[in-house]
Parts: structure tokens; sequence; C-alpha cells
């Protein structure tokens, strides 16, 4: 319990502590007054009336008091009509819980969150009619469904089976506003990606990606520099492996929103000097620089970045 919570609920009880003695106070002080004026209530002693007029007072205060705070908050209507509904979601949930920490302990990882599930994309041109999005995503759809049911029941998943709404699931993702908005920006890339961890014996489950084809990089653009001490510890390896890293980083940046799946894909297609000269360079005093370079201009529909990795030394 944190210490917020426990101040919370201390204020709560101190409340309810006041309302509660107030509601005493007032009807003790109507009853008091009906017993000094010796009303009578159905014929009943003046004494009896004063007590029955107390406790009714209070009554009324607290259901007047509860009404309003039902009426006021949906946790507390939650509270007293829902709470044998939300324990049950709470027991399912834990459930739900406890399977799932077992299948990752135990089970076998077939496809990772967030991965990409088929090989090919398809491109929606930013002149696409309203038609011609629709037929393209529909083929899209169609052909990746028949891709990875093919590939991954091999791994032991079991096969996707299409809503029975599909086609309309498809529509609204044609003519949703966000597709208006990323076609105006330029062609517009589809891809299939999984949607989260998948186990032996799950069924597929993907997510299908609209991501703006716009240029992401521009060739020889540099987009990451470390900067390594020499001496003679210095990993050329490793520092490879730091400054893709760093790559990777830059890419799924907000200034560059590059998908996970695609900016994790990164290429070292050239290292100036060799990674033994990188080495030989490194072991040496002086401090350099290993700058990553885009080795073409890049685009989602590339497929990643491809990298142009140089070391040299600081002056």
């Amino acid at each position: 319990m944190s210490a917020v919570d426990f101040l919370r609920g201390a204020l709560t009880i101190f409340f309810v502590m006041l309302f509660a003695g107030g509601v005493a106070y007032v009807g003790d002080r109507v009853g008091h007054q009906v017993g000094r004026k010796r009303l009578t209530l159905f014929g009943i002693r003046p004494r009896y009336t004063s007590t029955i007029v107390a406790v009714g007072t209070g009554m009324v205060i607290a259901l007047i008091v509860t009404l309003g705070a039902i009426f006021a908050s949906n946790q507390v209507k939650t509270a007293f009509f829902q709470l044998s509904s939300i324990n049950a979601q709470i027991s399912q949930l834990q459930s739900r819980e406890k399977e799932l920490e077992e299948k990752v302990s135990t089970g076998q990882l077939v496809v990772p969150n967030d991965t990409l599930m088929v090989p090919f994309y398809r491109l929606v041109p930013q002149s696409a009619t309203s038609a011609q999005r629709l037929s393209s995503i529909e083929d899209y759809y169609t052909k990746s469904v028949a891709y990875m049911n093919e590939t991954y029941i091999r791994l032991d998943l079991k096969p996707f089976k299409p809503p029975a709404n599909y086609q309309r699931l498809l529509s609204d993702l044609s003519n949703a506003s966000l597709m208006q908005a990323q076609l105006s920006q330029g062609n517009v890339l589809l891809t299939v990606s999984s949607s989260q961890n998948l186990f032996a014996g799950d069924q597929i489950h993907f997510a299908m990606n609209a991501t703006p084809d716009t240029r992401r990089f521009v060739k020889g653009q540099p987009i990451a520099t470390l900067t390594i001490p020499g001496n003679g510890s210095a990993s050329a390896n490793i520092a490879l492996s730091e400054v893709q890293t760093a790559v990777t980083a830059r890419a799924k940046s907000r200034e560059v929103q590059m998908p996970s799946y695609l900016a994790s894909n990164v290429q070292a297609l050239q290292v100036i000097p060799g990674i033994s000269q990188m080495q030989a360079m490194m072991a040496k005093p002086g401090t350099y620089l290993m700058t990553a370079y885009a080795a073409e201009d890049v685009y989602p529909h590339t497929g990643g970045i491809p990298l142009i990795i140089v070391l040299t030394q600081a002056k």
C-alpha cells in the first residue's frame, strides 16, 4: 500500500466519522424538538414519537446523501450494484494471467510481438481511387492470410479464420480519416505484423499496418555517431553493435517514426575501414568517431535501414 492510498483511506474514514456524527446530531435535535412539543405520531406516546422521528430523520439524511453519491459518481454506483460482476471479472483476469505466466515460462515462442509475418508488402498509390484502394487492401489481406496459414501451421500455430465482417473492417480501414491523412503525404505502405507473442498452439493473430511511405533518411545522411576512447580494450564488434542500436533508436524516434519491425532491421552494407583495421585503429590512444550513414534514401518500403559505417579519428 502506497502512502497516497493510505492517506486517502484515512481521510475517507475520517469523513465517514464526521458524517455519521452530523447525522446523529441532527436526528437527536429533531427528536428533542418533537419531544419538547409533545407531538404524537399515530397515537404513539410523545417520548416514543421523538425517538422514531430522530431515527427516521437520520435514515432520510443518509438515504439522500447515498443517492446523491450514486448519481454523482460512477465508481460509487459500480460499488453498490456491480461489485459481484467486478469480482468475477477480476477472478477471470487472474486466471488468465496465471495461464499467460505458465505459457511464457514453459511455452515455445513461435513469433515475438511486433514482428513482420509476411515477406511482402503492398503500396497503395496516393492517386488510387476509393474503389482501387479498397481492392488493393482486400487483395493484400487475402494473400497475407493464405501465406500465414500455409507457413505458420507448420510451426504449430492454429490457422487464422477471417471474421464474418472482415470486408466491412477492411472497408473501414480503407476509408478511415487516418488513411486519408496518410495518403495526403504520399503513397501508403501496407504491412502485416504480429499483434502479440504467439506461442505453439496459439491461433494466428496479426495486425495490418498502414504507414506513410515517406522518405525517412536521405542517402549519405549521418544517422548516429558513437564516440570511442582509444585503448587496448576497445572492441570494434561491440562498437558496431552499439552504433546500429543507436540507429534503431533514432529510426523509432518521434522525429522519424519508422515502425519498430522496420527500424530494427539494420544492415551494415559497408564498413570503412574493415573490422580488423578498425580494431587496430582503436587500440591506439586517441578519440574515435564511428558514424552510421544512410547507404541510400530510406523509405518504409526499403524494408530496413541499409548503412555505411565509417570510423574516423576525432580532431
